[in-house]
Protein backbone atom coordinates (compact mmCIF):
# COMPACT_ATOMS: atom_id res chain seq x y z
CA UNK A 1 0.00 0.00 0.00
CA UNK A 2 2.92 2.00 0.51
CA UNK A 3 3.44 3.04 -3.22
CA UNK A 4 0.54 4.30 -4.14
CA UNK A 5 0.22 6.47 -1.61
CA UNK A 6 3.62 7.74 -2.19
CA UNK A 7 2.55 8.57 -5.52
CA UNK A 8 -0.55 10.10 -4.98
CA UNK A 9 1.35 12.38 -2.67
CA UNK A 10 3.80 13.10 -5.04
CA UNK A 11 0.99 13.95 -8.14
CA UNK A 12 -0.73 16.06 -5.47
CA UNK A 13 2.85 18.45 -4.45
CA UNK A 14 3.32 18.73 -8.35
CA UNK A 15 0.02 19.73 -8.85
CA UNK A 16 0.12 22.26 -5.92
CA UNK A 17 3.73 23.52 -6.88
CA UNK A 18 2.21 24.11 -10.30
CA UNK A 19 -0.71 25.84 -9.05
CA UNK A 20 0.79 28.13 -6.42
CA UNK A 21 4.94 28.50 -7.21
CA UNK A 22 4.58 28.70 -10.96
CA UNK A 23 3.48 32.06 -12.51
CA UNK A 24 -0.87 32.55 -12.63
CA UNK A 25 -0.72 32.90 -16.27
CA UNK A 26 0.40 28.95 -17.00
CA UNK A 27 -3.35 28.67 -15.46
CA UNK A 28 -5.33 29.84 -18.38
CA UNK A 29 -7.25 27.66 -20.68
CA UNK A 30 -5.93 25.94 -23.71
CA UNK A 31 -5.96 28.37 -26.62
CA UNK A 32 -6.35 27.32 -30.51
CA UNK A 33 -3.17 27.96 -31.04
CA UNK A 34 -0.59 26.88 -28.51
CA UNK A 35 2.84 27.19 -29.69
CA UNK A 36 5.22 25.55 -27.90
CA UNK A 37 9.81 25.47 -29.09
CA UNK A 38 8.58 25.56 -32.66
CA UNK A 39 7.94 28.15 -35.02
CA UNK A 40 4.90 29.55 -36.27
CA UNK A 41 3.82 31.88 -39.43
CA UNK A 42 0.68 33.94 -39.90
CA UNK A 43 0.63 34.60 -43.29
CA UNK A 44 -0.46 37.68 -45.60
CA UNK A 45 -4.17 37.57 -45.37
CA UNK A 46 -4.88 34.66 -42.91
CA UNK A 47 -7.00 35.34 -39.89
CA UNK A 48 -7.17 33.75 -36.31
CA UNK A 49 -9.82 34.10 -34.60
CA UNK A 50 -8.62 33.40 -30.76
CA UNK A 51 -6.00 33.63 -28.51
CA UNK A 52 -2.25 32.79 -29.26
CA UNK A 53 0.10 31.71 -26.99
CA UNK A 54 3.77 31.14 -27.51
CA UNK A 55 5.87 29.39 -25.27
CA UNK A 56 9.97 29.43 -25.89
CA UNK A 57 8.79 28.97 -29.37
CA UNK A 58 9.40 31.98 -32.30
CA UNK A 59 6.35 33.75 -34.07
CA UNK A 60 6.08 35.70 -37.48
CA UNK A 61 2.50 37.31 -37.75
CA UNK A 62 3.01 38.63 -41.36
CA UNK A 63 1.78 42.35 -43.48
CA UNK A 64 -1.77 41.53 -43.76
CA UNK A 65 -2.27 39.17 -40.92
CA UNK A 66 -4.74 39.56 -38.01
CA UNK A 67 -5.39 38.24 -34.90
CA UNK A 68 -9.11 38.51 -33.30
CA UNK A 69 -7.90 38.13 -29.62
CA UNK A 70 -5.08 38.23 -27.55
CA UNK A 71 -1.11 37.66 -27.94
CA UNK A 72 0.35 35.86 -24.67
CA UNK A 73 4.02 35.25 -25.11
CA UNK A 74 6.87 33.55 -22.23
CA UNK A 75 10.46 33.43 -23.75
CA UNK A 76 10.71 33.28 -27.37
CA UNK A 77 10.64 36.07 -29.80
CA UNK A 78 7.34 37.32 -31.79
CA UNK A 79 7.88 39.13 -35.09
CA UNK A 80 4.57 41.36 -35.53
CA UNK A 81 3.98 43.23 -38.61
CA UNK A 82 -0.23 42.31 -38.87
CA UNK A 83 -2.87 43.00 -36.85
CA UNK A 84 -4.06 42.11 -33.10
CA UNK A 85 -7.16 43.61 -32.09
CA UNK A 86 -6.65 42.93 -28.48
CA UNK A 87 -3.89 42.86 -25.94
CA UNK A 88 -0.39 41.66 -26.28
CA UNK A 89 1.35 40.42 -23.12
CA UNK A 90 5.20 39.39 -23.43
CA UNK A 91 6.86 38.10 -20.66
CA UNK A 92 11.13 37.56 -21.46
CA UNK A 93 12.08 37.27 -25.10
CA UNK A 94 12.09 39.81 -27.95
CA UNK A 95 9.37 41.56 -29.27
CA UNK A 96 10.21 43.21 -32.75
CA UNK A 97 7.03 45.65 -33.88
CA UNK A 98 7.16 46.50 -37.73
CA UNK A 99 5.63 49.63 -38.92
CA UNK A 100 2.78 47.94 -40.56
CA UNK A 101 1.77 46.51 -37.12
CA UNK A 102 -1.46 47.58 -35.63
CA UNK A 103 -2.37 46.82 -31.85
CA UNK A 104 -5.84 47.55 -30.79
CA UNK A 105 -5.38 46.74 -27.48
CA UNK A 106 -2.80 47.34 -24.87
CA UNK A 107 0.89 46.65 -24.60
CA UNK A 108 1.98 44.99 -21.71
CA UNK A 109 6.39 43.87 -21.42
CA UNK A 110 8.50 42.92 -18.39
CA UNK A 111 11.73 41.31 -18.88
CA UNK A 112 11.51 41.68 -22.76
CA UNK A 113 13.62 43.06 -25.64
CA UNK A 114 11.28 45.21 -27.62
CA UNK A 115 12.36 46.98 -30.99
CA UNK A 116 8.92 49.06 -31.71
CA UNK A 117 9.10 50.74 -35.45
CA UNK A 118 8.19 54.64 -35.34
CA UNK A 119 5.07 53.49 -37.85
CA UNK A 120 3.90 51.03 -35.46
CA UNK A 121 0.23 51.49 -34.46
CA UNK A 122 -0.34 51.20 -30.71
CA UNK A 123 -4.19 52.39 -29.73
CA UNK A 124 -4.26 51.20 -26.19
CA UNK A 125 -2.25 51.80 -23.48
CA UNK A 126 1.78 50.76 -23.19
CA UNK A 127 2.66 48.77 -19.58
CA UNK A 128 6.71 48.12 -18.84
CA UNK A 129 8.83 46.39 -16.42
CA UNK A 130 6.62 46.52 -12.32
CA UNK A 131 5.15 49.50 -13.89
CA UNK A 132 2.32 47.09 -15.42
CA UNK A 133 -0.91 47.14 -13.33
CA UNK A 134 -2.04 43.58 -14.42
CA UNK A 135 -1.60 40.86 -17.34
CA UNK A 136 -4.11 39.84 -19.97
CA UNK A 137 -4.40 36.15 -20.05
CA UNK A 138 -5.80 33.97 -23.03
CA UNK A 139 -9.58 34.48 -23.29
CA UNK A 140 -9.11 37.97 -21.80
CA UNK A 141 -9.03 37.35 -18.16
CA UNK A 142 -6.60 40.06 -16.15
CA UNK A 143 -4.42 39.08 -13.28
CA UNK A 144 -2.70 42.00 -10.94
CA UNK A 145 0.56 42.31 -10.86
CA UNK A 146 1.43 41.73 -7.74
CA UNK A 147 5.31 43.01 -8.18
CA UNK A 148 3.76 46.56 -9.21
CA UNK A 149 4.95 49.23 -6.77
CA UNK A 150 1.52 51.08 -7.18
CA UNK A 151 -0.16 48.87 -5.33
CA UNK A 152 0.78 47.98 -1.90
CA UNK A 153 -2.17 46.43 -1.02
CA UNK A 154 -2.54 44.06 -3.93
CA UNK A 155 1.29 43.07 -2.96
CA UNK A 156 0.49 42.29 0.63
CA UNK A 157 -2.40 40.02 -0.43
CA UNK A 158 -0.16 38.00 -2.62
CA UNK A 159 2.75 38.00 -0.15
CA UNK A 160 0.07 36.30 2.51
CA UNK A 161 -0.97 33.84 -0.40
CA UNK A 162 2.09 33.00 -0.72
CA UNK A 163 2.46 32.29 2.44
CA UNK A 164 -0.57 30.49 3.02
CA UNK A 165 0.07 28.37 0.33
CA UNK A 166 4.13 27.79 1.29
CA UNK A 167 2.09 25.80 4.58
CA UNK A 168 -0.40 24.29 2.90
CA UNK A 169 2.16 22.46 0.86
CA UNK A 170 4.11 21.71 3.76
CA UNK A 171 1.33 20.14 5.54
CA UNK A 172 0.60 18.24 3.26
CA UNK A 173 4.14 16.19 2.18
CA UNK A 174 4.46 15.94 6.01
CA UNK A 175 1.42 14.01 6.24
CA UNK A 176 2.77 11.64 3.70
CA UNK A 177 6.54 11.96 4.26
CA UNK A 178 7.54 12.87 7.82
CA UNK A 179 10.65 10.46 7.75
CA UNK A 180 11.44 11.64 4.23
CA UNK A 181 11.35 15.48 5.67
CA UNK A 182 13.04 14.04 8.79
CA UNK A 183 16.07 12.99 7.04
CA UNK A 184 16.71 16.08 4.72
CA UNK A 185 16.41 18.81 7.68
CA UNK A 186 19.09 16.18 9.68
CA UNK A 187 21.26 16.09 7.16
CA UNK A 188 20.90 20.09 6.25
CA UNK A 189 21.84 20.49 10.18
CA UNK A 190 24.14 17.81 10.34
CA UNK A 191 26.23 19.02 7.64
CA UNK A 192 25.36 22.25 6.95
CA UNK A 193 28.76 23.37 4.31
CA UNK A 194 28.46 20.29 1.85
CA UNK A 195 24.71 20.96 1.89
CA UNK A 196 25.43 24.27 1.22
CA UNK A 197 27.98 23.96 -0.91
CA UNK A 198 25.96 21.16 -3.29
CA UNK A 199 22.85 23.19 -3.34
CA UNK A 200 24.93 26.59 -4.58
CA UNK A 201 26.97 24.38 -7.66
CA UNK A 202 23.25 23.09 -8.33
CA UNK A 203 21.81 26.21 -8.50
CA UNK A 204 24.88 27.55 -10.52
CA UNK A 205 25.73 24.72 -12.84
CA UNK A 206 21.85 23.21 -13.55
CA UNK A 207 20.45 26.58 -15.09
CA UNK A 208 23.40 26.83 -17.11
CA UNK A 209 23.05 23.37 -18.17
CA UNK A 210 19.12 23.99 -19.23
CA UNK A 211 19.64 26.58 -21.07
CA UNK A 212 22.16 24.72 -23.26
CA UNK A 213 19.48 21.80 -23.81
CA UNK A 214 16.60 24.57 -24.58
CA UNK A 215 18.87 25.80 -27.53
CA UNK A 216 18.00 22.84 -29.01
CA UNK A 217 14.58 22.99 -29.91
CA UNK A 218 13.96 18.85 -29.61
CA UNK A 219 15.06 19.21 -26.04
CA UNK A 220 12.81 21.86 -24.44
CA UNK A 221 10.69 19.27 -23.02
CA UNK A 222 13.57 18.09 -20.99
CA UNK A 223 14.39 21.67 -20.06
CA UNK A 224 10.88 22.26 -18.65
CA UNK A 225 11.05 18.99 -16.64
CA UNK A 226 14.61 19.91 -15.82
CA UNK A 227 13.48 23.31 -14.48
CA UNK A 228 10.17 21.53 -12.29
CA UNK A 229 12.12 19.08 -11.09
CA UNK A 230 15.09 21.53 -9.56
CA UNK A 231 11.87 24.19 -8.43
CA UNK A 232 10.51 20.87 -6.38
CA UNK A 233 13.70 19.85 -4.88
CA UNK A 234 14.29 23.67 -3.93
CA UNK A 235 10.78 23.81 -2.35
CA UNK A 236 10.70 19.90 -0.38
CA UNK A 237 14.26 21.40 1.21
CA UNK A 238 12.75 24.56 2.50
CA UNK A 239 9.60 22.20 3.92
CA UNK A 240 12.12 20.11 5.64
CA UNK A 241 13.70 22.71 6.77
CA UNK A 242 9.88 24.30 8.34
CA UNK A 243 9.47 21.17 9.73
CA UNK A 244 12.42 20.99 11.75
CA UNK A 245 11.40 24.60 12.91
CA UNK A 246 8.37 23.32 13.91
CA UNK A 247 9.39 20.91 15.52
CA UNK A 248 11.89 23.33 17.92
CA UNK A 249 8.54 25.68 18.30
CA UNK A 250 6.62 22.34 19.40
CA UNK A 251 9.54 21.19 22.24
CA UNK A 252 9.68 25.00 23.48
CA UNK A 253 5.92 25.34 24.52
CA UNK A 254 5.97 21.61 25.41
CA UNK A 255 3.33 20.71 22.79
CA UNK A 256 2.50 17.36 20.80
CA UNK A 257 2.16 18.44 17.69
CA UNK A 258 0.94 16.19 14.49
CA UNK A 259 3.81 16.22 12.01
CA UNK A 260 1.51 18.28 9.49
CA UNK A 261 0.96 20.70 12.01
CA UNK A 262 4.78 21.41 13.27
CA UNK A 263 5.95 21.55 9.32
CA UNK A 264 3.29 23.87 8.57
CA UNK A 265 3.70 26.09 11.51
CA UNK A 266 7.18 26.24 10.99
CA UNK A 267 7.33 26.37 7.67
CA UNK A 268 4.78 29.69 7.76
CA UNK A 269 7.13 31.17 10.27
CA UNK A 270 10.72 30.05 8.13
CA UNK A 271 9.21 31.79 4.47
CA UNK A 272 7.63 34.87 6.81
CA UNK A 273 11.21 35.95 8.12
CA UNK A 274 13.32 34.87 5.33
CA UNK A 275 10.45 36.98 2.58
CA UNK A 276 9.88 39.66 5.11
CA UNK A 277 13.71 39.78 5.26
CA UNK A 278 13.79 40.11 0.83
CA UNK A 279 10.97 42.18 1.12
CA UNK A 280 12.65 44.86 3.49
CA UNK A 281 15.95 44.90 2.85
CA UNK A 282 15.95 43.92 -1.32
CA UNK A 283 19.46 44.75 -2.03
CA UNK A 284 20.99 42.15 0.88
CA UNK A 285 17.47 40.74 1.86
CA UNK A 286 17.38 37.70 -0.91
CA UNK A 287 21.08 36.14 0.79
CA UNK A 288 19.20 34.54 3.48
CA UNK A 289 16.80 32.85 1.45
CA UNK A 290 19.32 31.58 -0.59
CA UNK A 291 21.39 30.58 1.47
CA UNK A 292 18.75 28.62 3.61
CA UNK A 293 17.26 27.29 -0.33
CA UNK A 294 20.62 26.58 -0.94
CA UNK A 295 21.43 24.20 2.20
CA UNK A 296 17.88 22.81 1.84
CA UNK A 297 18.27 21.63 -2.14
CA UNK A 298 22.09 19.75 -1.50
CA UNK A 299 20.66 17.85 1.38
CA UNK A 300 17.69 16.84 -0.90
CA UNK A 301 19.87 15.56 -2.91
CA UNK A 302 22.72 14.21 -0.60
CA UNK A 303 19.48 12.02 0.80
CA UNK A 304 17.54 11.31 -2.53
CA UNK A 305 14.78 13.26 -1.93
CA UNK A 306 14.40 11.87 1.75
CA UNK A 307 14.46 7.76 0.72
CA UNK A 308 17.91 7.33 2.68
CA UNK A 309 19.61 8.74 5.32
CA UNK A 310 23.17 10.37 4.59
CA UNK A 311 26.09 8.27 5.61
CA UNK A 312 26.74 11.01 8.52
CA UNK A 313 23.32 9.78 10.24
CA UNK A 314 23.18 6.19 10.13
CA UNK A 315 20.68 5.51 12.83
CA UNK A 316 17.94 7.63 11.53
CA UNK A 317 15.32 5.03 10.57
CA UNK A 318 13.68 3.80 7.55
CA UNK A 319 9.87 5.08 7.04
CA UNK A 320 8.07 3.86 10.55
CA UNK A 321 4.41 3.61 10.74
CA UNK A 322 1.87 6.31 11.92
CA UNK A 323 4.21 9.05 10.72
CA UNK A 324 6.20 9.88 13.93
CA UNK A 325 8.80 11.67 13.54
CA UNK A 326 11.87 10.11 14.76
CA UNK A 327 13.47 12.31 18.04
Amino acid sequence: MKLPVRNAFIALLLAALLFGLLPATALAASPSDLVIGNSYTLENGQILNDDLVILGGNVNLQEGSTINGNVFLIGGSLQAAGRVTGDITVLGGTLNLASTMILDGNLTTTGTSVKRDPGAQITGELHTGENSPYFILPGGMQIPNWNNNSNFLLRGVGFFLRLFLWALVAMVAAMFLPNHLTRTSQTSLSQPLISGGLGILTVIIVPIVLVLLAITICLIPITLLGAMLLAIAWAFGLIALGLEVGKRINTMFKQDWHPAIAAGVGTLLLMTVLSGLEAIIPCIGWIPKALVGSIGLGSVLLTQFGMKAYNSNPSLPADTPGGAIPA
